[in-house]
C-alpha cells in the first residue's frame, strides 16, 4: 500500500513538473507574439482611421535610426501653429487606425493638442518588419525627431501619451529627450510584473526578454506626469498605477471609470484639459510655427 501510494505520488509529481516545463517553454517561445499581439493583425486591422472618423488626418513615413521605415498619423487642429503636440503610442493589440485609438485622438484634440500617432514596426502598414522592444523605442524616437527637426516644434510644446504597452515607449522616450510632460493610461510597472500577475508560478523576471520597465524610469523622471488608470482595469491592476505614482517625482494620478480598453471620456477630458492648461498656459505665445 505504501509503495503504491509512493508510485502515485511520483507520477503526480512527474506530471506537475512536465506541465510546468511545457507551460514555461510555451511562454518563452511565444513571448514576442504575446507582447506584440497586434502585429498578427496585418492587413486585417484598421491601419488608418475609418472614413467616418470625425478627425482630419494625414499619413507619412519617416525613418528610424536603424534605417527602418516608420509610419506616422498626423492630425492638426485649426491654427495648429498655436497648439502644442501630443505624440501618441498605442497598446499592443491595436493599430494607429483602430477606433479606440481614434477615440483618444479626439479627446486629445478636444483638450487642445495636435496629435502625432506612431505605428510600431511589425504592425499594420509596417507588418513586413519584426517588432521588438528596442525596435519600438526607435520608432518612438523617429516620431519625436519628425516633430522637433522636420516641423521645428519646440520640445517644450510636446507631451508624450502612452496607452498600455505604449506607456513603455513613452516613458523610455521621456527619459531620453525633454518633453513638456508625460501622459500614461493603463500603465504597468513592467511587463514581467504583468506576466507574474497572470502566471505566478513562472519566474518571469528571469525569463522575459521584453521588459518595458516603467517603474525603473519613473524614479528618474521629474517632468509633469498625468497618470490615467481605471480602478476596475481588467488587464493592468490599479496597484501598478499606485506603484508608479509612489515612485514618480511629479505625478498626478487620476482614477477613471471603465476598463482597460474603454475610457471614461468625460473624466479623461477634464484631466487632459487641466494638464494642458497646467503646462502651456504661460507659454502658448512661445510655440514655434511650422
Amino acid at each position: 500500500m505504501i509503495n503504491k501510494l509512493f508510485r502515485y505520488t511520483l507520477i503526480t509529481a512527474g506530471f506537475i513538473i512536465l506541465a510546468y516545463i511545457a507551460s514555461t517553454a510555451f511562454l518563452l517561445l511565444n513571448e514576442s507574439s504575446m507582447v506584440f499581439s497586434g502585429a498578427s493583425l496585418g492587413e486585417q486591422g484598421q491601419q488608418v482611421p475609418s472614413p467616418t472618423a470625425d478627425i482630419p488626418w494625414d499619413t507619412l513615413r519617416v525613418q528610424a535610426d536603424d534605417g527602418k521605415p516608420v509610419f506616422l498619423l498626423e492630425s492638426h487642429l485649426e491654427k495648429s501653429e498655436t497648439r502644442p503636440w501630443a505624440i501618441f503610442f498605442h497598446g499592443n493589440g491595436l493599430l494607429v487606425g483602430s477606433s479606440p485609438c481614434v477615440q483618444r485622438y479626439q479627446l486629445l484634440r478636444e483638450a487642445g493638442f495636435n496629435v502625432l500617432a506612431v505605428e510600431y514596426r511589425g504592425y499594420g502598414i509596417s507588418s513586413e518588419l519584426t517588432p521588438s522592444e528596442e525596435g519600438v523605442f526607435a520608432d518612438g524616437k523617429a516620431g519625436w525627431r519628425y516633430l522637433t527637426q522636420k516641423l521645428s516644434v519646440n520640445p517644450n510644446q510636446i507631451v508624450l501619451y502612452g496607452w498600455s504597452l505604449g506607456s513603455g515607449v513613452a516613458t523610455h522616450l521621456a527619459s531620453r529627450v525633454q518633453p513638456a510632460g508625460l501622459i500614461t493610461e493603463g500603465a504597468f510597472t513592467s511587463l514581467p510584473d504583468v506576466a507574474q500577475d497572470i502566471y505566478p508560478w513562472i519566474p518571469t523576471f528571469l525569463l522575459m526578454q521584453n521588459r518595458f520597465n516603467n517603474l525603473a524610469r519613473a524614479k528618474s523622471l521629474s517632468l509633469p506626469w498625468l497618470m490615467l488608470h481605471s480602478r476596475n482595469d481588467n488587464i493592468i491592476p490599479f496597484s501598478h498605477a499606485k506603484a508608479l505614482a509612489a515612485a514618480a517625482e511629479n505625478d498626478n494620478l487620476i482614477t477613471l471609470g471603465g476598463s482597460h480598453n474603454t475610457i471614461d471620456q468625460k473624466k479623461a477630458l477634464i484631466a487632459l484639459r487641466k494638464f494642458h492648461n497646467r503646462i502651456f498656459r504661460n507659454n502658448l505665445s512661445s510655440i514655434s510655427p511650422k
